[in-house]
């Protein structure tokens, strides 16, 4: 590996001036080593939801740079990706220039951009409220410790509060940004919404029309589908055994659609409890429909297993299911009625046993 001085470029200064209107944001890249090979650079397309490929590099010696210049009306996220698996979103938030050194990381320097990276603000923060209570799930799930269990929920509301008041905080400081719209994403509609139609204000305020508030338009349009008394979005996928399961065969029940991972400590503490009750009201007209984000088929089908998780299951890896019901984080669940519309989200156990008890009992009688 050869490691070169970091080519500074700056913004109206130096050999960059004749490359770059003002209205361009700039990046330089320098390969410090022969390893990095071919690298990509892309946009993410803030409505659409999805990168665009701007520039494939099938390698760039390590004694050279490139310059690309695109122009930039708004803040935008762009990534950068190597054949060495490494990736990093940057921020853009104007016109001026992204130095980007790619080495045995990627690393960005500019007075216009900074590597975002709100995973990692979530991770710290999980440190600082959840780092003891992690311990204390493990062990008592470990022992099925049901009495720990449920002080350890208990008390997991408090801090479910207080961290989350965090992250909002977090992103208020960003104020209206490519960074801070990379961050929302982080945030769930059916638990954040206030929050996420508070950002959406400022960011309609501070660029109105943009790509970027009219994104966090759509968002907030996305909530109202999935709004109480609302149609749960259809969907139809195949189950454990690649069966088709289609929403609508529901219809006549009471359905819980469970989103949840076989990682998620939360969901693996409610899952046991999901199956006392789905033994318990099945015969007077309760279901539910489990939907995995998991990316392992092996590891999904051993906790649903180990968790004795009886009832239909579909294993949502691409995210689709998910992202229609304007998800970003787990565990959460929608109930429906025998309609099929939306009667409780985020239900825990506990609470729909007074539901089912309320709603199917009382019409058993």
């Amino acid at each position: 590996m050869r490691i070169l001085p970091l080519l500074v470029c700056a913004l109206f200064l130096g050999g960059c001036q004749n490359q770059k209107k003002a209205s361009d944001i700039t990046f330089v890249f320098e390969v410090n080593s022969d390893a990095i090979g071919a690298f990509r650079l892309s946009r993410y397309d803030m409505e659409l939801d999805k990168m665009t490929e701007l520039h494939f590099f099938e390698s760039l010696p390590s004694n050279e740079s490139h310059t690309l210049a695109y122009p930039i009306q708004e803040p935008a996220l762009y990534a950068i990706a190597t054949d060495s698996g490494k990736e990093v979103k940057i921020a853009v938030e104007k016109s001026g220039v992204v130095n980007i050194r790619l080495n045995d990381e990627i690393e960005v320097d500019s007075d216009v951009a900074r590597i975002s990276d709100f995973q990692q603000t979530i991770q710290s923060l999980n440190g600082i409220h959840f780092a003891g209570m992690i311990a204390e799930f493990d062990r008592a799930m470990a022992e099925n410790d049901q009495a720990a269990l449920v002080e350890l929920e208990k008390r997991k509301e408090t801090v479910m509060a207080k961290f989350t008041e965090a992250m909002e905080n977090s992103v208020r400081e960003m104020g209206p940004s490519a960074l801070a719209f990379d961050a929302l994403q982080y945030f769930d509609l059916t638990k954040n919404y206030g929050f996420i139609a508070e950002m959406g204000k400022r960011f309609q305020a501070e660029y109105p029309n943009s790509g970027m508030s009219r994104a966090i338009q759509q968002r907030i349009d996305l909530a109202a589908k999935v709004a109480l008394g609302k149609k749960a979005p259809h969907f139809n996928a195949k189950n454990l055994e690649g069966q088709g399961i289609d929403l609508a065969h529901f219809e006549g029940r009471y359905l819980l659609i469970d989103f949840w991972a076989s990682w998620c400590r939360p969901c693996r503490v409610e899952n046991p409890k999901l199956a006392a009750l789905y033994k318990e009201y099945r015969e007077l007209g309760f279901d539910i429909v489990s939907i995995s984000i998991d990316e392992d088929p092996s590891k999904w089908k051993q906790a649903v297993g180990r968790d004795g998780m009886e009832w239909e299951q579909i294993m949502d890896s691409d995210y689709s299911i998910y992202k229609d019901y304007g998800l970003s984080s787990i565990p959460s669940n929608f109930l429906l009625d025998r309609s099929g519309k939306i009667i409780a989200k985020n239900v825990h156990s506990e609470v729909l046993e007074a539901q089912l008890k309320s709603v199917l009992e009382k019409a058993d009688q």
